[in-house]
């Protein structure tokens, strides 16, 4: 599948940025095994689990999408598997997986714009929400972008992190 660009500006941060603000990042759609050297690095670092190939990955509905820099690295990386969610069987819904930026990216907006652009398609493709399990540490993210965290947390298997489930309405 040909990779598809959307030029992007780096997105303001509500935080004071570095010169970093004045790189360019490009919005690109990736192939599953594209996402596999960062989700390696940032969410299986120092976690029970090495393994980075996640159920659904190679669904014709699954898509993955992530930041490049000028200088082509990949920076950031999210993967939208459509699943519904457990307690809503009924509503079309997209999950959202292995949300990842490298941590001297982190707060410079990438994520949000990715998480931007995710929505934006699975809007388009007829879901009426899109939910994760995020790591606790990522929930004020989350909340900042309109997602709710449901229920009580857990600690997740793989990583042995602390985790909640949330959901974000977005029909």
């Amino acid at each position: 599948m040909p990779t598809r660009r959307q030029s992007l500006p780096a997105a303001r941060s509500p935080w004071p940025t570095s010169s970093l603000s004045a790189v360019r990042f490009e919005l690109v759609e990736l192939q599953a095994e594209d996402t596999h050297p960062l989700r390696r690095a940032v969410l299986r670092t120092g976690t029970p689990s090495d393994d980075v190939v996640f159920d659904g990955d190679e669904l014709d509905t699954t898509f993955h999408l992530g930041m490049r820099a000028a200088d082509g690295a990949l920076v950031a990386i999210s993967t939208w598997l459509q699943r519904p969610y457990p307690d809503r069987p009924g509503d079309p819904a997209f999950q959202l997986r292995g949300m990842a930026t490298v941590e001297a990216l982190r707060g410079e907006g990438l994520g949000a714009s990715m998480l931007a652009a995710g929505i934006e398609r699975c809007r388009a493709a007829g879901a009426v929400l899109v939910w994760a399990r995020a790591r606790d540490a990522a929930l004020p993210f989350y909340a900042r972008h309109g997602f709710t965290a449901i229920g009580l947390g857990y600690v997740d298997l793989t990583t042995a992190l602390s985790h909640h489930d949330v959901i974000r309405e977005i029909a």
